[in-house]
């Protein structure tokens, strides 16, 4: 495990945050401790909290993985242990630790036969989340992004779940209509560079799993007011497809201005089954947080993270690669046994509590509702049921 490539792989992701190139350079050629070098490189940079991380307990956090790398004894039982509960080392965002324990395992993760991969499944989750996030970065052997393989994964046997009805806000759930939803779900699979990088693989067949909901990250292009229901917005948003933004109705009139649904990015479902309401055909739903007080502590749309574009798949952590239904069938109640686990953390950030695919049946955990750029979160509540 070299440390030194992973003062490498820091010095070319940070450096577009330093403008003092010499200051870089003289660093680089040093052989400092990690957890100095990277101090030393936040230091450089107009923004610290890129390197360390965002508060005083992340970057305690991000020095005390940087100790862990510099002194990796190479248990990976240990490690997928650690790596279980977490999309990244250090708080909600990338930070020096993620990168100095990426580049110190890359080459060992990445070639990992399948028999390894499903027997630490967070490990090369993590690892091909990471391998995303550094790829082209300038290390021998140079980064590429990879995908844990699915194909021969152990399938766990689980009931389907108990058969909830959604405690929604009233905003309907539907999807585009069914002659474009074979397009839409070629140009994802097209999309190499969305959140699903490669071939998608099928989920295990274990009933209602949420990998089966097609989350997207979608901008709100147009809004008004349902003519015929004052309760109803309805909204254009742009999923990033080639047919052009979906109409969707959402009840959020009397919970969110108007002003603040403008031009805002949100987080969609895509692939629930059209619904007509007061004459007018919905195409998807707004993933939103209620107060764990009710509708009158007030909803929240759920928002994307930062850099979000139109089209990035959404995935729960542990689950990505895995495809979604083409349209999940109402009868079966396949988002109603799912929805009700849609939770916000305490800080936050949007989660499914459930086990991981390979976790046996009720070992829950709050597995986080990501893109490539990092978790979706709630701007307003924690503890926040999501509808």
């Amino acid at each position: 495990m070299s440390v030194q490539r992973s003062r490498q792989l820091l010095a070319e992701v940070y450096a577009q945050l330093v403008s003092d190139k010499a200051a870089l350079k003289a660093l680089a050629a040093t052989n400092q401790p990690l957890r100095v070098y990277a101090h030393d490189l936040a230091a450089l940079t107009q923004q610290p909290n890129e390197v360390l991380g965002a508060t005083d307990a992340d970057v305690k956090e991000t020095d005390r993985w940087l100790d862990e790398v510099e002194g990796m004894n190479g248990s990976l039982e240990k490690l997928d242990k650690e790596l279980s509960l977490r999309t990244f080392l250090s708080g909600n965002r990338v930070t020096a630790a993620d990168y100095s324990l990426f580049a110190s395992l890359y080459d060992v993760v990445s070639t990992l036969p399948p028999g390894a991969q499903h027997a630490h499944p967070s490990l090369a989750r993590y690892f091909s989340h990471m391998s995303h996030l550094a790829a082209g970065a300038q290390l021998d052997p140079p980064v590429v992004p990879f995908e844990p393989a699915f194909e021969g994964f152990p399938k766990i046997a689980r009931g389907a779940g108990k058969e909830k009805k959604s405690k929604g806000e009233g905003q309907p759930s539907e999807t585009q209509p069914e002659a474009a939803a074979g397009k839409q779900k070629k140009a994802k699979a097209d999309k190499g560079g969305k959140g699903g990088k490669g071939a998608a693989v099928p989920v295990p067949d274990a009933g209602p799993q949420p990998s089966m909901v097609d989350m997207r990250v979608g901008r709100i292009v147009d809004i008004g007011k349902h003519p015929d229901a004052d309760a109803l917005y309805l909204e254009k948003v742009d999923f990033g497809e080639p047919e052009g933004p979906r109409t969707i109705l959402s009840g959020l009139v009397n919970f969110v201005p108007i002003d603040e649904m403008r031009d805002r990015m949100v987080v969609g479902i895509c692939n629930l089954k059209p619904v007509a309401m007061r004459g007018i055909k919905s195409y998807g739903m707004l993933l939103c947080a209620t107060s764990k007080d009710g509708k009158e502590g007030g909803i929240d749309p759920v928002s994307p993270p930062e850099g979000s574009v139109p089209g990035d798949v959404i995935f729960v952590d542990g689950y990505q690669g895995m495809q979604p239904l083409e349209q999940m069938n109402p009868k079966k109640k396949v988002f109603e046994a799912i929805q009700p686990d849609y939770m916000t953390t305490d800080t936050k950030q949007a989660a499914w509590y459930g086990p991981l695919p390979d976790a046996p049946d009720g070992d829950k955990a709050p597995l986080l509702l990501c893109t490539e750029r990092g978790p979706c979160f709630s701007k307003k509540f924690a503890g926040a049921t999501l509808s």
